[in-house]
């Protein structure tokens, strides 16, 4: 039988080689016979070290504290956010994966693929990854592999509207813009109305792309989504248009050429229309009008004869007091231009804001206020009515007389100062009925029908001027009327022109 054992430190294994004589003692059973003796060759010696290391030498202990701080900083393995893997991720970097994930995921609309880059869908990637860390971070181990962050996801109408209208056509028709146009039969302008269109309701679209993220990763290609069609409402609206048309017409009477804001030539809506073109703006459905620049410079080639007028003066009735009665004639400043220079440009400018009232350069001339003090006296001794005028009360002259009637006994014909207060064409005077015919009527103090009798002026209750056609006696000593001052029919309308409500009447023996 032959040992194996290790060669102790310091014992020759007979080769002579670092031997150092050692005493070997060994002690055998009895009856045991001496054992051969080899030594097995040794383990190489290990190298010493300070401490346990690991890596590239970095201590397990640094590892250890280097991992409590990175499951601070990461979100927990396992977890996504807004359908894109996030776990083991800094929030940071987790914020980019959801953006890119939304932008490159793939979603099947109405039998066409489109990317969510294409459709123009975002999301607040910051904030669903901020929310993933929050409610899944790495040092809670009991959120490892699970846990879903989710977020809104928000579309811009107008990058999706065109990408979809190009993948699948069959979900849109064309709405129609409503129009001004104008009538020329009744000189205005009216409104043909818009009508709707079809589309895909891009934002429901959005709240279906938030559902289907928000379910979760799906397997096995895009994601597919159902596309809610709605009406498409047109650029340029019915209320819009009759808004715009409104505009226009009220500014019928208006319309023209102004100078220092004042109206000196009305021009017809026709006429504007003949100038302009007008149209709505198929993307921004604005009314837009395009001035004729050919017409307008044509229009105007003749406005200064057509502008340039004389000052005429107003003339007022008054009375004593100044206070205006009537008016005779009517003022009108005069207004001059010499030159169109420009005019065109002005008036295309102004069409295209709607505006119709045009703005000339020139000299306004105000006309000026002639006061006429009219007034009437009625001399009964006379047998005479006389009628004064003067531009003020004192400076009145006599312009016209006539030779009158009045009231017989019992009917005397009033004296006093009076003021006219009501005229009349022609009138029945009398117990009458509406054409004129007698009829008694015991409530009255009349017992006689006098029809159509015309040019009457009342100034004192029943009595006044008017014409008399059933006897021709006149002036002094004639007294036949039942209150009033008869005259002659010529003489009444004159008296009827004459007089205004107001004028004062002077009665006298």
């Amino acid at each position: 039988m032959t040992d194996v054992a290790t060669k102790p430190e310091g014992v020759s294994d007979g080769s002579g080689a670092g031997d150092t004589p050692t005493a070997v003692t060994t002690v055998l059973a009895p009856g045991e016979a001496t054992p051969e003796v080899q030594w097995a060759q040794a383990d190489p010696p290990k190298k010493r070290h300070l401490g346990a290391w690991l890596g590239f030498g970095i201590p397990t202990g640094l590892l250890a504290a280097g991992a409590v701080v990175a499951s601070l900083v990461l979100i927990a393995p396992g977890v996504t956010a807004a359908g894109a893997p996030v776990g083991l991720m800094t929030q940071g970097a987790a914020t980019e994966a959801v953006a890119t994930h939304l932008a490159d995921t793939e979603f099947t609309i109405g039998g066409a693929t489109l990317t969510g880059e294409e459709l123009g869908l975002s999301i607040d990637a910051q904030a669903v990854a901020g929310d993933a860390f929050e409610s899944y971070p790495a040092w809670n181990l009991g959120t490892w592999g699970q846990g879903e962050a989710s977020g809104t996801v928000t579309i811009d109408a107008e990058k999706a509207t065109e990408a979809l209208r190009a993948a699948v056509p069959d979900l849109y028709s064309d709405s129609v813009n409503a129009q001004v146009v104008f009538d020329g039969e009744s000189k205005t302008y009216t409104v043909e109305e818009s009508q709707a269109g079809q589309g895909v309701d891009v934002e429901a679209l959005a709240a279906s792309v938030t559902e289907a993220i928000a379910a979760g990763p799906t397997e096995g290609g895009p994601i597919e989504i159902s596309a809610t069609q709605a009406e498409v409402e047109a650029a340029a609206t019915t209320d819009e248009a009759q808004a715009f048309a409104a505009k226009l017409n009220d500014q019928a009477d208006a319309a023209g050429f102004y100078l220092q804001e004042e109206r000196a030539h009305g021009v017809a809506l026709d006429e504007i229309q003949s100038w302009m073109d007008t149209q709505a703006d198929p993307e921004t459905g604005d009314f837009v009008v395009t001035p004729d620049m050919g017409a307008i410079e044509e229009a105007i080639k003749d406005l200064p004869a057509k502008v340039n007028q004389d000052v005429v003066n107003e003339k007022v009735v008054t009375n004593s007091n100044g206070d205006h009665l009537h008016v005779l004639q009517e003022g009108q400043n005069g207004f001059g231009i010499e030159s169109t220079e420009g005019v065109a440009e002005s008036i295309a400018d102004s069409l295209k804001g709607g505006d119709l009232q045009f703005e000339l350069q020139g000299d306004v001339v105000k006309f000026e206020t002639q006061t006429v003090f009219r007034r009437v006296e009625v001399d009964k001794s006379a047998g005479m009515t006389y009628m004064y005028e003067g531009p003020k009360s004192g400076e009145e002259k006599l312009t016209a007389s006539y030779p009158v009637a009045f009231g017989k006994p019992g009917y005397d014909t009033q004296t006093g100062h009076y003021e006219v207060y009501g005229q009349l064409t022609t009138q029945h005077m009398g117990d009458c009925d509406a054409v004129g015919n007698y009829v008694p009527d015991p409530s009255t103090k009349f017992d006689y029908c006098t029809g159509n009798v015309k040019w009457v002026t009342y100034y004192n209750g029943d009595q006044g001027f008017h014409g008399t056609y059933w006897h021709s006696n006149f002036g002094p000593g004639n007294f036949l009327s039942h209150g009033c001052v008869n005259m002659t029919e010529a003489a009444a309308e004159h008296m009827y022109r004459f007089a205004q409500v107001g004028t004062e009447v002077w009665v006298h023996d």
